[in-house]
């Protein structure tokens, strides 16, 4: 009950002096609003950083493992660096959603055919579909993708070269490399670029030659269309992405398929993202630090408050002292008072330092992250220093000798 009247007490001495309280507050409100939208801000863009960091464009959490290997001539062999079997081992990994090869995406190779008893390079377009003005014959369709067929469109050019014209190069063969591809189509010969221009000098082919064959043909007879020389591993939601990639690093050193070759490697970005977010935390805090200088400014005000406040209620001080008041219940009400103000102050201060911060992470499209260590920012600093900066005035209030006070 004693508590209860010391707030009614506290809260109608300061409603009693409104704007004083107003004005006092306003330090507390600036100081606490500023540290929360830099906070706010800071550990939001922090957090979006570190996700475009750690995220595929499909927004996974990914680790790449590669192989290095010992002998630099293992790169001339064309040799696979990851076997089907590498895969199953890092699947088995607690935390690995789902591992496999990089899917290659090509446009375009470059093959080699023989044309009047020398090799000549020759540059394949590879199409699901081929819609070209056509001399002979026919383009190339869905069905010829899908189903893999050997079939070719070929240029003027090379069509002549190979067999004097277009009509007698119709539904002959083509080599190119080490597979033969029916010719089903010849379409006029198309202006080079000047960077295939270079790179036909550069191979030393002065006449372009030219061809379109659908794409899963060239998948399934010259590449896979996999990059074996890395593994991409997809890991679960929540998992740390360094502690996974240990483990498959020591499980591929242990039963990898080239581990007596050379050593393998991982690359995460939880690497980089940790040093990211120490950086970034630390600029965080430290403008935080300076913002919130101005809270002990707004502390050292509410002391001088307080101060003034037992200067001008000695009379009140001395009457409640003579109706049975202990120094104890005056100590608590003006410390009341002090906790009172700041406390509210770090309430609207915390109000206004989200509306600042959504603000500007609006503006700059950045996403505001509020936890629980923010409020308490607001509401704990804010009360701390109504504590700190009261406890004298209200101890002096209290230790007013009763006869000196009627006098």
């Amino acid at each position: 009950m004693n508590l209860y009247v010391n707030w009614r007490s506290a809260f109608k001495a300061i409603a009693n002096n409104r704007k004083r309280s107003i004005l006092t507050m306003l330090g507390i409100v600036i100081g606490i609003a500023a540290v929360i939208a830099i906070l706010a801000i800071g550990r939001g863009y922090e957090r979006d950083l570190i996700k475009s960091l750690t995220k595929s464009d499909n927004g996974q959490v990914e680790v790449q493992v590669i192989f290095n290997p010992n002998d630099p001539a293992f790169y001339d062999t064309n040799r696979p660096s990851f076997q089907s079997g590498d895969l199953a081992l890092i699947r088995q990994i607690k935390g690995v959603k789902s591992a496999d090869f990089e899917t290659i995406d090509l446009k375009q190779a470059t093959l080699q055919t023989p044309v009047k008893a020398e090799q000549k390079n020759v540059t394949a377009d590879l199409v699901k579909k081929s819609d070209v003005s056509l001399i002979e014959g026919r383009n190339l369709t869905v069905a010829d993708n899908l189903n893999k067929n050997k079939v070719a469109v070929i240029n003027r050019s090379l069509a002549t070269d190979l067999y004097q014209s277009p009509e007698m190069a119709l539904n002959r063969g083509v080599l190119l490399g080490a597979q033969v591809f029916t010719i089903v189509g010849i379409y006029e010969d198309e202006a080079m670029s000047e960077e295939d221009a270079q790179m036909s000098g550069l191979f030393g082919s002065d006449t372009d030659y030219q061809v379109k064959i659908p794409k899963k043909t060239y998948y399934r007879y010259y590449e896979n269309g996999k990059n074996t020389a890395s593994v991409t591993a997809v890991l679960d939601k929540g998992t740390k992405p360094d502690e996974v990639a240990k483990k498959i690093l020591d499980k591929l050193k242990k039963q990898g398929s080239l581990r007596n070759q050379g050593t393998y490697q991982s690359f995460d970005s939880s690497f980089l993202t940790k040093g990211v977010g120490k950086v970034l935390s630390t600029i965080t805090y430290f403008i935080s630090a300076v913002a919130g200088i101005s809270l002990f400014i707004a502390g050292v005000g509410v002391m001088n408050m307080m101060y003034i406040s037992v200067s001008e209620r000695t009379k009140e001080i001395g009457i409640r002292r003579a109706l049975g008041a202990t120094q104890r219940s005056i100590m608590t009400q003006f410390l009341l008072e002090g906790v009172m103000l700041t406390f509210s102050g770090g309430v609207i201060g915390y109000l206004l330092g989200m509306i600042v911060a959504y603000s500007i992470g609006a503006i700059m499209k950045i996403g505001i992250q509020i936890d629980f260590f923010t409020i308490s920012i607001a509401i704990g600093v804010s009360t701390f220093i109504g504590l700190i900066f009261s406890v004298m005035p209200a101890r002096e209030a209290a230790k007013k000798d009763l006869i000196d006070i009627l006098r």
